[in-house]
């Protein structure tokens, strides 16, 4: 049996991994590239760094890129070279907006000019016409998308895969939110493309060793980590095997979140058409059973539909 989890256990967990990224930021400042408008403000992108085309290098020759059809890329500056590579492979690529507040772009190379790849890749540039095209869940799950594969960015993780201090991208939110709909599997892989900087040995610092909490839901530890300098392949990942608990977030993070918001309602209507009775002979009186949080829900995801329509 496992031994309780001491209360304290989190704020400590907490102050370890802000001494770890202290540390890591001194040393980061000397091969990040800042960013037009953030400069070196590491909580609002995650940055390029030098010799970042080495690792993309590296991370193509896995098997898993090989074999990608579908790669989810997180937004970050360091994984623009990676987006561009990936289009020019053949891959589609999904991508989110900057803290998902318009949700997903899915950019399809064989629908986006070949000159048009490095504008793709770009954040600014992807949601141009005629390069990506906005996706909601339903009809990432509707069209039957299927990831094969997620790349991220970050700020430190160590050798073992754990996901130290991860920045803006909200990579566990967008993975949470996939699987929760079936349009990527646990057991997908996860690839993280960081500076040799940001992978940190914690014994060297002279803390205690990260591992993944069990008190932190949906925490993923990715399979690979790629650096300029050298590959960690982690065995026995642990990733999350369930979709997002609505219980455990920050009631505002859902309303500044819209694909949040969609799967909230996504998961009323589901409950909806679960109800007994509830069969298309009686669809017209199937509005008048509806409770006020079922309502709630119906209206979530018609206001949703008509923005990625718009």
């Amino acid at each position: 049996m496992t031994a309780p989890h001491p209360p304290d256990a989190d704020a400590d967990d907490d102050a370890n991994r802000k001494l770890i990224w202290a540390s890591v930021y001194r040393t980061l400042l000397q091969h990040a590239h800042p960013d037009a408008r953030f400069n070196h403000d590491y909580m609002s992108f995650t940055p390029d760094f030098r010799n970042s085309a080495t690792a993309i290098s590296r991370l193509t020759t896995l098997p898993c890129y090989k074999s990608a059809a579908t790669i989810l890329i997180t937004p970050d500056n360091s994984l623009e070279h990676l987006r561009c590579r990936a289009l020019k492979d053949g891959k589609k690529v999904l991508v989110a907006t900057y803290r998902l507040r318009r949700g997903f772009v899915l950019l399809h190379p064989g629908r986006i000019a070949e000159t048009k790849y490095e504008i793709a890749a770009c954040l600014d540039g992807m949601e141009k016409p005629g390069i990506g095209r906005s996706v909601s869940l339903a009809q990432m799950r509707d069209e039957g998308l299927r990831v094969d594969l997620c790349v991220t960015g970050g700020l430190v993780f160590n050798a073992q895969g754990v996901t130290i201090w991860e920045g803006h991208n909200l990579f566990e939110i967008q993975y949470a939110m996939l699987s929760d709909l079936g349009v990527l599997h646990h057991k997908t892989p996860v690839v993280a493309v960081a500076h040799d900087c940001q992978v940190v040995d914690e014994a060297a610092l002279g803390v205690e060793k990260v591992t993944v909490s069990p008190t932190r839901k949906g925490e993923v530890q990715c399979d690979f980590v790629v650096t300029p300098d050298k590959l960690y392949e982690i065995e026995g990942a642990v990733e999350p095997t369930q979709g997002v608990d609505f219980d455990a977030i920050d009631p505002e993070g859902v309303e500044n979140i819209p694909p949040l918001q969609e799967l909230r309602g996504i998961r009323m209507m589901e409950g909806i058409m679960r109800k007994e009775g509830f069969v298309s002979e009686k669809e017209e009186k199937a509005d008048e059973a509806l409770n006020e949080e079922e309502q709630m829900g119906v209206g979530i995801v018609e206001k949703l539909m008509q923005g990625y329509r718009a």
